[in-house]
This record gives C-alpha cells, structure tokens and sequence, in this order.
C-alpha cells in the first residue's frame, strides 16, 4: 500500500505566472465582446436559430451567472441583421360584424404609414363632404327637385279647388296639416249656423259634393304621397352621387396606396360603404364640431389598430420577456367602464410578446415563466398551433360566458428561447410530454474551463472587456492572476476557471473601488485580496459565533490529546452564497452485539439519505475485511456530538470508520488531526466537496487555541488537485506549524490517526501482529467467540 502523503506547499495553490504575460496591465488588452469557454453552447444556438423546422426552440441551460442570455442575445442580435425586418400588424374594424376584427400584415413601416393615411382621409372627408352638400350646383338641383315638388302639389290642389269652386265647395287647409271641405257662400265658407239655414235639400246637394270631394282628396294624397317619395329618391340618389363622389376620391388614395393587400382592398371597399351609411356623422353642425363629440367616434371606428409596429426595427426582432404571464405572452382585450358597464371594441386590442417577437426571438426565463399562471400552458397552445389567439382565461376555463370580440389569430412564426438551469430542463422533460417536441434544441452552457496560458489571456481579455463596460479601473497583470486564483477557488478547482461571469464583475467592481479609494491608478493585488476579504466579512457572521462557541468550549472540540473512539470530522456549512468549514466531533460505541450499527442521526430523522448510505459502506467493509468467514458479532452507535441540525453527505464516512475501529481496538486517535473524506467497501478514499473550506476550518479553530506543529488535516488524495488555500494556511504549513495530508486508503488515515501501523492482511497469516487492524480483529473474533458460545449453552 502506498505511504501516506505530506502535502508540499507547491501542493496547496497554483499560482499563476504573471511574468509569462506580455501585459503590464489590462490597458493594454484588446477588450472583446466573445465569452470564452462557451464553444458548444455557441454552436447550439447557431444551429437552432438558423434550422427553419417546427420544434426546433431553444432550451438554454446552465448556472446563473455564466451569460447564457449574454451570449445568446449577442449571437442573435447579429443573426438577424441578416434576416428580413418582420411585418407590422394590425387589427381593422368588422363592419359587418364587429365582434370578429380582422387582422391584417404589413410591411414594416406600413402599419404606422397606413394609420396616418386613413387619419388624413377622415379629417379630409370631415372638410369636403359639409362643402359637397353647401355647393350652388347641390342647392341648385336640390331646389329645382324642391320646384317640381310644389309645382305638382299646386297643380294637384288646383285641379281639386277647380272641382269643389264648380260644386260650391271651398277647400280648407287646417292648423294640423289636414284638409276639410265647406259649403261656400260668395267665396267664403259657411259657419254651422248658416249651413243649417239653407234649405234640406240643398244641404243634401253639397253634403253629397263634399263626399265626391273627400274622395277625389284622398287619390289626390296619395299620388302626392307617391310622388314625395319618389321625390325622396331622388334626392337619396342626389346625396349619395354628391358623397360618393367625394369619399371615393379619398378611398380610392388608400386602395392605390396599398395595392399588394387583398385584405386592405376589401376593408377599403367596406369602409367606403360604410362612410356613405353615416354621413351624418360627417355632416354635424359647427355645435357638435366645437364639443368634438364626433371626431373620436369618426376615428376610432375607422382608425386600424396598430397592435405590432416594427417601423423602428432592423432586421428581425428580439424580445425579453421579463414577466411571461399569459396575458403579457399572448396579449389581451381589455376593458372599458361606460355608464357602468364594461365594453370594449377592437381599439383595446392589446399585442403580447408572441405578436412582438413574431418574425423573430422571443427570449424568457424558463423558471418565471412556470411561476406565472397560465403562462407555460399558453405559449405551449401558441407554438403548437402556430398562431396567436386573443383568449381570455375565463372563457378558455369556462369561468363566465360574457359576450366579448373574437379577433381573428395571427399567424406566428418566431423561435423561443428558454432560458434555466439543468435541474429545471430535465424536469420539464421527464414531467411534461410535449416539452420535447417543442424545444428540440439544447444548449448547455459550461461552468468552467481548464487552466492554460492561453485560456488565462482570454480570461484577462473578458476581464479588459468588463473594465471597460462598467468603466472600472484597469487592473495590473498581479491583479488579475489574483482573480483567476480566486476563479479557481471559487470552482473548488485549482486546474479550471469558473465561467460565472457575474461573480467575476462583481470582484472586479469591488476591488476597482478599494483602489479607487487609495487613489490608485491601477488595481493592485492587494486591492482584490481586500475585495475578497471584505465580503467575507459581510458574511462570516454565523461562522464568527460557532468558532467563538468552539473557543470558549461551548461547542466541545478538542484539538489535542489522543481518545478512543472520538474524531474530528470536517463538515462545510453554505449561507447566503458564504461556505465555511467547520469541524464536527463523531463519537463511536462498539460493544458486542448481532450485527447492527446504528446512526444515530437517521434514527432521530437528522440523517439524510446519502449519510446514511455512507455509513452501510462503512458496515460493509467492516465485514468484508474483518469478518468475511464469521457473523459480525458487534453493535455500535455512531453520532455527531452537539449537533442539532440535518447531517447529510458521505464526507464523514472514513472518520466514522475510523472512530468505530479505535472504539473495538480500545486505541486513542488524535484530536490534533482532522479528517475528511468518502470511501468505498474496499477501503479506497474517494473525494469530497468544499475541501479547502475544511481544511480552513480547522487551521481557524487550531489557531484559536494554539498551533502545536502537531495539528494537521487528513484529504483524499484526489483532492489535492482542488487545493486553492489561503495565504496564512499556505504560511503556516511551510512553516511547520500545520499539516495536510492526502490519502487514498483507510489504512493509512489509520496508521497517521494512531501512531500505529495498520497493516496489510495475508492470506495465511492474517494481519501482522500489534499492528491496527490486528488487534480490531482480535476483539472482533472475541465477540465472535462469545457469540457462538453464547449459541452453545442454548443449544444445551
């Protein structure tokens, strides 16, 4: 077996070579626009943005911080500069049925184009038609139609007054508009009183007139009725030829303006109609002209309804929507209170993001469009159907059944871009069906990347091109190999990168303004170590108080001596984006038993499952190794001490094992090392997480009490790569104040816990005598023995 490793310091950081760089500072860096490291993902987003197949939407994943929508609204903001500017669109008025507006498409500028063209008409046609009706030629033939009018009246009349003057009857025009007939004397009608003088059979006479005459009047009324009428005609006719003539000349620019629409034609022609149906809304009195009662009913039932103006734009367009909710995505109808109750017409037709981006991108954050409601429902009917429909939720879900307009949908065409994490992706893709259907195309956006000389340029480049953007100081070549170390640690990763450019902007913020608070021209290394420290210091209130708690023993760990069964372990605890190490003492009591070890942790429900998945690991190499022939005649109990909170993660497993080991030897272990660590059944160490924040942990708590030169950390070997320690750890280790070790077997944390050596098992002799694991088996084949006398007197 391999020897234990004491770490050198070259082990415990790698550094960066800021003399190998032909740069003083970031001044003189080219700043770029590329985000680095980005490659598969960039070749993703070129493929679904240019593939043109239904399906092929874009699902943009990865952590937050690493510029997902950066590089993807880059990317596409030079993309569609090479494709055509998408159409405007607007909704136009249904006379014929106003509760189905149409939806018509227009070139881009068109729409904006087309408005003010109709808005010219109206005011025209609200100009000329009053001046068409006060023309001489109008009043001309309106009064001869007046003329032939009375004439034909007088001529009717006179015929009848020719009549009753012959039978002695004079004809009366009453006050209400009616006709009467009396018996005449010297050309003057005859009062009741003189009418009864006359002799009977005279009053028979004219009697019997006045009802040949009451005859003749009424064919006289109606053929003057007729011809009133037909009058009327005419005169409809004449005002129809006069407003025609007008409202086509202004129509006709409009159907000339526009002759590539089919749809425009025919409301054009509807609209000509319909202007001739209600010219009294043109011709009003100057009263109603003053109030402007008119003008807004004019326009606005006229008027189109620009719901998607793409006049401003080049190329196709790009929405974010930062709120996809399903109103916000595909737009609404909405309301109006007039004498207390809601109305609406096809003016209130609002456009949502889908109308916006159609022809385009419409860019959303996957994990608020599932936290708004009805959002993911709706998008998934709009993509799948490929068009946008105006429906309401409470009719869509049948919660009312109001009478409201039914636009007609707009055909969509566009790519959606998702953007969310792996976690999110994979759900939606085993949780909903048709999620892969629709998003065919995924891009995975890298967290890291590997350390190189060339990959540190780039990585200084982007850093120059955020300099630059946030107009922060520059940084000196000392300045930013310090932030790509700190990039490193950040990844637990002393070979890579991190890719979170958020938290590099954020770094790069903090420490220009500690430079720009010496007055310095240039941000220095220090700057960034004091950024860098600082924010620790916003946040290491918790980690303070645990650590005061460890140094006035509120919190029991010892950090010398030797114990049996009792070991330091290493935990990390995350909060509020701060993690910090903290060590943990786990106590074991082996006692003979059947066979059974016992977290205590899972027992009292503050075991998570990978915990307890590390501590049947532990019971399986304990039969493996030590009682591969026999039961295991033993029981124990394993705990971490003073621990109130959930303990999860398989980290402790070699401190478990080796307090439990130390508890059936009767061996002390020594509380001066702490250990971290997984393992397998056969005994290998396997790595673990949030190593330098362990062996940081540690190294504070020693500190607190006093270094010996004794104190040290047991880690897997394979995690010396992730070494990325502090300066004062790094210090004190070279000064052999501290030590850190790298393992890859238990047998080794056993021997460097102990003092002893563990030994290697033989297939004949067994394990070398007074080694560790010699006298583990001994108890074990005690309890053994002691089982199966045990099992004896039974029997007899």
């Amino acid at each position: 077996m391999p020897e234990s490793t004491k770490l050198q310091v070259s082990d415990l950081y790698h550094h960066c070579t800021p003399e190998q760089w032909t740069f003083s500072s970031t001044a003189d860096l080219k700043a770029t626009n590329e985000v680095i490291g980005q490659q598969r993902a960039l070749n993703a987003i070129e493929f679904g943005s240019h593939i043109d197949a239904d399906g092929y939407n874009l699902f943009v994943m990865g952590p937050a911080g690493v510029g997902k929508y950066t590089l993807t609204r880059r990317y596409l903001e030079q993309h569609v500069e090479h494709l055509p500017t998408a159409k405007d669109w607007a909704y136009l008025n249904n006379f014929s049925d106003s509760q189905r507006p149409y939806a018509v498409s227009l070139p881009a500028g068109q729409g904006k184009q087309l408005r003010q063209d109709i808005e010219d008409v109206i005011d025209d046609l609200k100009d000329e038609l009053p001046q068409a009706f006060d023309d001489e030629y109008y009043r001309g033939r309106l009064r001869s139609l007046d003329e032939a009018t009375r004439k034909h009246r007088v001529r009717l009349f006179g015929v009848l007054q020719k009549e009753a003057d012959r039978k002695g009857v004079v004809l009366l025009r009453l006050q209400d508009g009616h006709y009467a007939f009396a018996a005449q004397h010297n050309g003057e009608a005859m009062t009741s009183e003189e009418f009864e003088q006359l002799p009977a059979a005279q009053q028979e006479e004219t009697e019997n007139a006045i009802a040949d005459l009451h005859e003749e009047l009424q064919h006289t009324l109606l053929e003057l009725r007729e011809w009133e009428r037909n009058n009327a005609k005419q005169l409809q006719a004449l005002n129809d030829e006069v407003a025609l003539e007008v409202i086509s000349k202004q129509v006709n620019k409009l159907k000339h303006a526009y002759p590539n629409s089919s749809k425009l034609q025919h409301y054009f022609d509807d609209m000509l109609k319909d202007i001739c149906s209600n010219l009294d809304a043109f011709l009003k009195d100057e009263q109603s002209a003053e109030e402007g009662t008119t003008d807004i009913n004019i326009h606005k039932r006229y008027q189109i309804n620009l719901v998607v103006d793409n006049s401003q734009n080049h190329g196709a367009p790009i929405v974010y929507e930062n709120l996809p909710n399903h109103q916000s995505l595909l737009g609404c109808i909405e309301n109006m209170a007039m004498m207390g109750a809601l109305v609406t017409d096809f003016t209130l037709i609002k456009a949502g993001a889908l109308h916006k981006a159609n022809g385009g991108f419409l860019i959303i954050d996957a994990e608020q469009l599932l936290m708004q409601p009805y959002g993911w429902e709706g998008l998934k009917r709009a993509l799948k159907s490929r068009e946008v429909r105006f429906d309401a939720l409470e009719q869509i879900y049948s919660l009312v059944a109001t009478v409201s307009l039914d636009p007609e949908p707009i055909p969509l065409e566009l790519k959606v871009v998702l953007l969310g994490d792996r976690e999110l992706y994979y759900l939606l893709y085993d949780m909903d069906p048709e999620f892969a259907g629709l998003f065919k195309v995924v891009a995975d956006f890298e967290d890291e990347m590997p350390r190189s000389i060339e990959n540190d340029i780039l990585f200084a480049q982007m850093m120059a091109s955020t300099i630059e953007k946030y107009k922060l100081i520059d940084f000196d070549k000392h300045a930013v190999a310090r932030v790509i170390e700190h990039s490193a640690r950040t990844i637990e990763d002393s070979q890579k990168i991190s890719l979170h450019m958020g938290s590099m902007a954020d770094l790069l913020r903090e420490a220009s303004f500690m430079a720009k608070q010496e007055k310095s021209q240039l941000v220095s290394r220090d700057n960034v170590q004091s950024a860098i420290k600082l924010r620790e210091q916003r946040l290491d209130r918790l980690r303070s108080q645990i650590y005061q708690q460890i140094e006035r023993n509120i919190i029991d760990i010892s950090t010398s001596g030797a114990v049996i069964g009792q070991i330091n372990a290493l935990s990390v605890l995350g909060i509020g984006g701060f993690s910090f190490g903290q060590p943990s003492r786990v106590t074991v009591s082996a006692r003979y038993g059947d066979d059974n070890i016992i977290d205590i942790e899972r027992e009292v429900d503050l075991g998570g499952d990978i915990h307890s998945k590390g501590v049947l690991i532990l019971s399986g190499y304990l039969g493996r190794t030590y009682a591969s022939d026999n039961p295991l005649s033993m029981s124990a109990s394993i705990v971490f001490e003073q621990n109130y909170g959930e303990v999860d993660g398989d980290s402790a497993t070699v401190a478990e094992l080796c307090a439990l080991l130390s508890s059936i030897a009767n061996i002390p272990m020594k509380q001066s090392i702490a250990i971290t660590g997984s393992m397998n059944q056969m005994g290998q160490v396997q790595a673990i997480g949030g190593v330098n924040e362990k062996i940081e942990g540690f190294y504070d708590i020693c500190r607190l009490t006093e270094l010996t030169g004794e104190q040290g950390v047991i880690i897997p070997a394979t995690n010396v790569q992730h070494l990325m320690l502090r300066d004062d750890v790094i210090q004190a280790v070279e000064d052999g104040k501290f030590h850190i070790y790298g393992i890859s077997h238990v047998n080794q944390a056993l021997a460097l816990l102990s003092g002893i050596d563990a030994g290697e098992y033989d297939e004949e002799s067994g394990f070398p005598e007074k080694t560790f694991n010699a006298q583990v088996m001994a108890q074990i084949q005690k309890w053994g023995d002691h089982n199966r006398n045990d099992k004896d007197a039974s029997a007899e």
